[in-house]
């Protein structure tokens, strides 16, 4: 888009720019009674050809079933039956057992295809036809007037034939008023692609059919929108009962109101559909940007390509036609026009079909059902192009399932089947915290469950889901009793006497796993085959009685029954060791200093032989030393991480700690000991600058040197003259994470040395980490300038001509910009709006700009212009609006007053307003009937440079 063009999109619609494009003068069939809300299905019963006459047996056992016979096929052999939904189960196998029957089928569903008698109709064949609307159409899906999309626009003609009687509801948000006049006519354009009046004779074919539209308006009379307009008209539509909300607009920054207004939206229940923008980038735009908007890009007419013109991206759902789509305007009149401001209500008059189709459904079963209707073919966008048809078998079914097993209220162990009869393709069981969902065959579905772990009263529950697995949130529901066995511990023996450090258990049970444990204490161990094994740790236990518990728990160990646990009592008679510490806890060995090696402190109960035991990360024995017999109370020991042949050991979590015997009885006690040689890895060391300015002035002040670290370690920097010699150390003041594996760290020099001297000079930068060993890593030398220089605050003034500082200008057909003649204002710059009729909407404007003096940073500008009314028999005035970065109008602006003369602006922070770090740009118009000229243009800005 060029800057003309941007800049007229700025001027009409202010911060939040329209989304609007530029104006150019076979599906899966499906039962016929699984309509929404239906609760019988059509049976066609086939016969082998010269059995004997078996009609009034099918009828009898559809009359079993509260069914009838509705006709018969004798050339066919065939007979149709209609019966209830929720006995077709029971239909079929009673229908199994009879001899001479074929086959018990469903009778499929077709549909007429008859086109709407619209006029322009088969001008919009391509995209109804590239986005399954036709197809849906056909199959029923034709919307219903008590779906409403809210058209969040410009305004709507609701007295347009094609529109006339499809507006239930009308607000203007700027004014509080109900007057949609659609000056702009972008909204009348949206209204009628979202839902024009369809086979009506008249117009163009609407996507929504059937459904209504609610009419807000949250432009102002020159096209300009605002986000707590925009805010109030879509709290208007939600409160009024929109369905659908479609926000044809959008521009490049967030604003919190908007984001309120639209999760407001979508906390009663609305779908927010968006367009995406006609950026042709990858750049947010919103709202359509939000969380949970459906956000649309534009595809060619027949969905080949993606429209050169939309923006595009994962934050874009998914994708509409977006060229040649005819649109009705203000006045009673059609026209094509382009852009993802006419992609949008494509998808949102698609939405309310979906609604209309499946009444109940929730926004994101009708957002969820349109991203997965669409093409594999994405085009840049998270999903590709929009087919309804498809959508429509994504939609969770509007019957529950019918739960046939368990019975309510049976009993339940072991593996439990749940079975259900239903008309959805698929379902979703639950037992208990259990869930699955299975494809339904012939009407029919189960799953199965185990119960293992589970007692009481279990939920069981399932519901319909579509074959995207969009599942309905109500079904059906039932409660069983669950009862297993419990484990039956079968070794130790019961009231055996357990004098060593562990114990070997061993129980029966009827399924799933065991878990083992004392007293109920403690995590336990847990086997999940069978024979059920495992091996205690008695070390934690006090001498005396005690019980060993075996509890029955699912295979996967998820959930146990902890309240009937089997069990047998003992006698624990052991030593009773303890480890004090363990220091330091991760050690380097064979490197100098104190963490290469670790030194264990425990305590005795009573005299006993000891024995340092080291056990490697695989349990299996790295080191055991005798230590003789010690008395009562606390040792130490100290292992330097070497194992039995006196070689280091390799790098690994190792348990060292003692084992002891006396009298028949054993005992032991350990810690963890981590090894670690490797020192950390240094990654990604570099400094923010290359010099420092330490005289305080905020620019330069200090150097940042960051860098990623591959484990936890304290980070370091250190400063060294070019000689060698120490200046400073900068440690970092938070402590490592333990748990972190990778670490971002930053530290800051400000070019002082330990003592706080200012030390001009050339310095080398190093990073030291050490981690908990010891281990430690030196980064690459980074070299820093320091000087005592520091920024000036100058002022400058750059004086230019209105037109050699004229980039572009924009006017309508009854408006100029233009190069005055003649001896008082020659070559002044004219901005002449409605100059040759008197449109109250014209206007006329030409952005301008100036180059600044090269500096550092820039503190505030000031914009002057001098010049004044057209003419003196009149108070004309203009208006200048700076832009900002992004080249977009900013809210710095004022009013050029009409006595002829110097007009100056306020003073404005420079920054946010700098295009490529110094140029600055503003817009100058006039609207109405305003005529305003300009001589020159004075810019006053205040900067800082080096000195």
């Amino acid at each position: 888009m060029t800057r003309c063009a941007r800049l007229l999109v700025l001027i009409l619609a202010g911060l939040l720019t329209l989304a609007t494009g530029v104006s150019a003068a076979a599906p899966v069939a499906a039962a016929p009674d699984d309509a929404p809300g239906s609760a019988t299905v059509r049976v066609v019963v086939r016969t082998a050809p010269g059995a004997r006459d078996v009609t009034a047996q099918v009828t009898r056992a559809a009359a079993a079933v509260g069914g009838r016979r509705t006709g018969r096929l004798s050339a066919l052999h065939a007979l149709s039956l209609t019966v209830p939904l929720a006995r077709l189960a029971d239909l079929r196998r009673s229908l199994s057992r009879l001899p001479g029957v074929t086959a018990v089928d469903a009778a499929q569903q077709r549909w007429f295809t008859a086109e709407p008698n619209d006029p322009h109709a088969p001008v919009q064949r391509p995209y109804l036809v590239a986005m399954g609307l036709e197809a849906a159409w056909d199959r029923g899906a034709t919307g219903s007037p008590g779906v409403r999309i809210a058209i969040v626009d410009s305004g709507v003609d609701v007295t347009h034939p094609d529109l006339a009687g499809k507006v239930v509801g009308a607000y203007d948000a700027v004014t509080g008023g109900t007057d949609v006049h659609d000056v702009v006519g972008h909204g009348t354009g949206t209204a009628s692609v979202a839902a024009a009046a369809t086979d009506n004779g008249v117009g163009i074919a609407g996507a929504g059919r059937a459904s209504s539209l609610l009419a807000v308006k949250v432009a102002d009379v020159t096209g300009r929108i605002f986000t707590d307009d925009l805010a109030r008209g879509i709290v208007w539509a939600v409160n009024h009962g929109a369905t659908v909300v479609n926000l044809s607009l959008g521009g490049p920054n967030g604003d919190p109101l908007e984001a309120a207004a639209v999760a407001y939206a979508q906390q009663h229940g609305a779908l927010v559909v968006a367009a995406a923008g006609n950026a042709g980038t990858a750049a947010k735009q919103y709202p359509g940007a939000l969380s949970g908007v459906l956000a649309v890009g534009a595809t060619s007419a027949d969905g080949s390509v993606r429209a050169p013109f939309s923006s595009y991206g994962s934050w874009v759902d998914l994708a509409a036609p977006g060229r040649s789509i005819l649109v009705a305007t203000p006045g009673g009149g059609f026209e094509s026009a382009d852009g993802t401001s006419f992609s949008a209500p494509l998808v949102s008059g698609a939405a309310a079909l979906l609604a209309a189709y499946r009444p109940g459904r929730r926004a994101t079963d009708l957002a969820q059902a349109l991203a997965g209707g669409t093409d594999t073919a994405r085009y840049g966008f998270a999903h590709g192009l929009v087919h309804v048809d498809r959508s429509l078998d994504l939609l969770p079914p509007a019957a529950a399932p019918v739960l046939t097993a368990p019975a309510p209220g049976s009993t339940a162990s072991g593996i439990v089947a749940v079975s259900a009869t239903t008309a959805s393709p698929r379902v979703r069981f639950r037992f208990a915290d259990q869930t699955a969902t299975v494809v339904a065959v012939g009407g029919n579905a189960s799953a199965s469950f185990e119960t293992w772990g589970l007692a009481g009263a279990q939920p069981v529950g399932a519901v319909g889901c579509s074959v995207a697995e969009q599942c309905d949130s109500t079904g059906a529901d039932r409660t069983v009793l669950v009862a297993n066995a419990a484990p039956v511990v079968t070794s130790p023996s019961a009231g055996a006497v357990l004098t060593g450090g562990s114990v070997a258990v061993a129980a029966g049970a009827p399924g799933g796993s065991v878990r083992f444990d004392v007293d109920g204490r403690g995590a336990g161990s847990r086997d999940a085959a069978s024979p059920f094994t495992a091996s205690l740790d008695l070390t934690p236990y006090a001498d005396g009685a005690h019980t060993i518990h075996a509890v029955l728990c699912r295979s996967d160990g998820s959930v146990c029954d902890t309240g009937h646990p089997g069990g047998v009592p003992v006698t624990i008679d052991q030593l009773h060791p303890a480890v004090v510490s363990a220091r330091p806890g991760v050690i380097s060995p064979g490197a100098e200093g104190p963490k290469s090696t670790s030194t264990l402190t425990y305590r005795l109960d009573r005299s006993q032989s000891v024995a340092l035991l080291v056990r490697g990360p695989t349990g299996a024995v790295a080191l055991r030393r005798s230590l003789g017999t010690q008395t009562p109370g606390v040792h130490t020991v100290v292992w330097a991480g070497r194992g039995s042949a006196g070689h280091v050991v390799p790098d690994g979590t190792y348990t060292v700690g003692i084992s002891t015997t006396a009298g028949g009885l054993v005992g032991g006690a350990s810690a963890p000991v981590r090894v670690d040689r490797t020192a950390p890895a240094l990654r990604g060391v570099r400094a923010s600058a290359h010099r420092v300015l330490p005289i305080r002035d905020g620019y330069l002040d200090e150097v940042r040197v960051t860098g990623l670290v591959s484990e936890p370690a304290m980070i370091a920097l250190q400063v060294r003259s070019p000689g060698g010699s120490l200046i400073t150390t900068i440690r970092s003041t938070s402590a490592p994470s333990p748990t972190a594996r990778t670490t971002a760290s930053t530290l800051s020099w400000d070019g002082r040395s330990s003592g706080g001297r200012l030390v001009p000079g050339t310095y080398r930068l190093t990073v030291t980490a050490t981690d908990r060993a010891g281990n430690i890593t030196t980064s690459r030398v980074l070299r820093e300038i320091v000087t005592q220089q520091r920024l000036v605050l100058r002022h400058g003034t750059v004086t230019v001509r209105a037109r050699a500082s004229l980039d572009e200008s924009f006017a309508d057909g009854c408006s100029s910009v233009f190069r005055r003649t003649g001896k008082v204002h020659s070559g002044w710059l004219a901005y002449a709006s409605s100059s040759t009729c008197t449109s109250g909407d014209a206007y006329a404007a030409g952005t301008h700009h100036v180059r600044l003096p090269a500096a550092v940073r820039y503190g505030k500008v000031r914009v002057s212009a001098y010049g004044g009314s057209g003419d003196p028999r009149y108070r004309d005035t203009a208006r200048l609006v700076l832009l900002d970065r992004l080249e977009n109008l900013s809210d710095a602006a004022f009013r050029l007053g009409a006595p002829m003369g110097m007009h100056s602006g306020p003073w404005v922070k420079a920054a946010p307003l700098l295009v490529r770090s110094r140029s600055l740009l503003w817009t100058t118009v006039t609207t109405g009937i305003d005529w305003y000229d300009v001589r020159s243009y004075r810019v006053d800005v205040t900067y800082y440079s080096l000195g």
